[in-house]
């Protein structure tokens, strides 16, 4: 089953939101989804993707790199990501080799992504999908609020951001005429485009709780 970003599932007898959401494709053609929960009870991050090999959801969190001893490999290749939602720190197309790890009966998993500029290492184990559910109408934590917050703004500035950033960069390349031109044509003073893009960000802060 496929959730959503925002939407909260009760796994066992805890409640998690998913605070990100990012689909991956493997060397071997398979696609899939991993999803960032942060549990209500402690604000705790862990991970969750559905193994259809077992047909049960596996259930992780970043832990060291210390691997267990009584681990196997079951599963190795490259994997890229296709597409990102919510709160996550990779992009499209960013690529990683992974190694996945269990032990002897199946029960703990131990999991290996190397990426450009670092490596991830997580623990698990798998859950029965009878034991994970969505939840509706779920009261949502100060903190989990706050966050979707971040991320609501960040999808807003950032797009802004990075056209500033370009007219900075390329901004030697053009006569600086060009731009009073435009200035002139619109005839806004300049400090009114900064308080738009101010008023937006104190909009999504104040009112979109």
């Amino acid at each position: 089953m496929e959730f959503n970003y925002g939407e909260s599932l009760r796994i066992r007898s805890d409640l998690y939101t998913i605070l990100g959401k990012i689909r991956y494709i493997n060397t071997h053609g398979h696609i899939w989804y991993e999803y960032k929960l942060v549990k209500h009870s402690n604000n705790k991050a862990f991970w969750l993707r559905w193994d259809k090999k077992r047909d049960a959801y596996q259930f992780s969190k970043l832990c060291g790199k210390a691997q267990p001893v009584d681990m196997k490999p079951v599963d190795s290749g490259y994997k890229m990501v296709t597409g990102t939602w919510g709160e996550v720190d990779v992009g499209t197309t960013d690529t990683a080799k992974y190694k996945e790890y269990e032990n002897g009966d199946g029960t703990a998993t131990f999991s290996v992504q190397e990426w450009a500029f670092e490596t991830n290492y997580s623990k698990g184990f798998y859950i029965n999908k009878e034991y994970v559910s969505v939840e509706k109408d779920v009261e949502m934590t100060d903190t989990i609020k706050d966050r979707m917050d971040t991320v609501k703004i960040m999808k807003f500035v950032g797009p802004i951001v990075w056209i500033l950033a370009n007219v900075l960069i390329f901004m030697p390349r053009f006569d600086i005429q060009i731009l009073h031109d435009i200035h002139n044509f619109l005839t806004w003073p300049y400090i009114v485009g900064g308080n738009i893009i101010l008023g937006f960000i104190v909009f999504f802060v104040l009112f979109k709780r």
